[in-house]
């Protein structure tokens, strides 16, 4: 009985432990800049590997504060709504549309949900990687984000949650190709790409489709 007892206790303190370490990855992870006209939220959801989530405060708050420099052109800022959730180990590695949709369960609210993976494969090209996907399964809108994706990943992201496609303008953060010019640092949404998220947002707004954390 004793024996049963104490596999109890350290079964829950092990469980305690790795909830602590899920949530200090919400520690320090930029927030929205008061003089932003709207904040929207995101909920991210991180797997547990061996009782350690699988990715880094440091890591969360690059692509959250790249989201945030490349949407000041629209008045818009990201911040964490809540606290981090926590997925399966199996959820390390995404592999093909079932896995994709299997997430869906999880998306509620009127905040942008990202489920983050160590490796996301690519579904077009066999033994390719993906480094993001914005997912649409039935009606519902969320992002997958691999740990091995580049800062302004996120941001990409959601320039396809606000409606915009992949871009051929040199400039613009949405262009997928490989080219010198101009540097990655001084790429952004073009402003053709502006305009066309100022009428989605606009849209999210009125419908109530993202709200202030």
């Amino acid at each position: 009985m004793r024996t049963a007892v104490a596999v109890v206790i350290l079964v829950a303190l092990a469980g305690a432990a790795r909830a602590d370490d899920v949530q200090d990855l919400a520690k320090g992870l930029p927030t929205c800049e008061a003089a932003r006209a709207h904040c929207f939220g995101i909920t991210i959801h991180v797997p547990v590997v061996d009782g350690k989530p699988i990715t880094t405060t440091e890591w969360l708050a690059a692509q959250l504060a790249q989201a945030n420099r490349h949407f000041a052109a629209i008045d818009v800022a990201w911040q964490l709504a809540g606290t981090v959730g926590t997925l399966p180990a199996s959820a390390a590695r995404v592999e093909d549309v079932p896995e994709r949709n299997s997430f869906a369960p999880k998306v509620t609210g009127t905040v942008i949900h990202v489920f983050i993976t160590g490796q996301l494969d690519d579904i077009d090209e066999a033994g390719q990687i993906a480094y993001g996907v914005t997912w649409r399964p039935n009606g519902k809108v969320y992002v997958i984000l691999s740990t091995m994706a580049r800062e302004r990943t996120l941001a990409h992201e959601l320039g396809h949650v606000f409606g915009l496609p992949h871009s051929t303008h040199a400039i613009s953060i949405m262009n997928k190709s490989d080219r010198k010019e101009p540097p990655p640092e001084q790429r952004t949404f073009h402003d053709d790409e502006l305009a066309i998220m100022k009428k989605t947002l606009a849209r999210f707004v009125r419908d109530k489709f993202l709200t202030r954390p």
